[in-house]
């Protein structure tokens, strides 16, 4: 994925949070069990006081969540601007509703712990660990004798 600033293809009147919990909604109702009125309320609205989503609910939004992001590529984002995974992108920016919550700890679940550095990449990482704060120490060092050169201080 490159790095470049990209428009939001969510118009001043769409919610991204609403695309999302739809995509969920058409998703459930084509698995045969659609999510009621509540169950979408619930999704879409930003929980400040972080109060614990209903059971089922959490459990079937994590596995529809997760579906989505087995289905979708993460380096396919430019493809379909409103997919499940870009969208969530959007609407991870304004606000954290339950459904960006779920999506991330479903994400998380799903990606596992991160692999512990062995042999060369650990010691190249501690190497350049190391390198970072020398170069610290001698900028750091640097600035303060340019200063003092500047003000004439002893």
């Amino acid at each position: 994925m490159s790095w470049l600033i990209r428009k939001s293809p969510f118009g001043k009147n769409e919610d991204p949070v609403e695309h999302l919990v739809n995509l969920l909604a058409n998703d459930a109702s084509k698995e045969g069990s659609p999510l009621s009125d509540l169950d979408r309320k619930i999704l879409a609205e930003e929980n400040p006081d972080n109060e614990p989503i209903p059971g089922e609910l959490r459990a079937r939004a994590k596995q529809l969540i997760a579906r989505f992001f087995e289905a979708e590529p993460w380096d396919d984002l430019e493809r379909d601007p409103k997919s499940f995974v870009s969208s969530l992108e959007w609407a991870s920016d304004s606000t954290c509703s339950n459904i960006v919550m779920l999506a991330e700890e479903t994400a998380c679940e799903i990606s596992g712990p991160l692999p512990r550095l062995r042999g060369w990449r650990l010691i190249k990482d501690r190497f350049q660990l190391v390198g970072c704060a020398v170069l610290f120490i001698v900028i750091l060092g640097a600035s303060v004798a340019a200063i003092q050169a500047v003000f004439g201080w002893k």
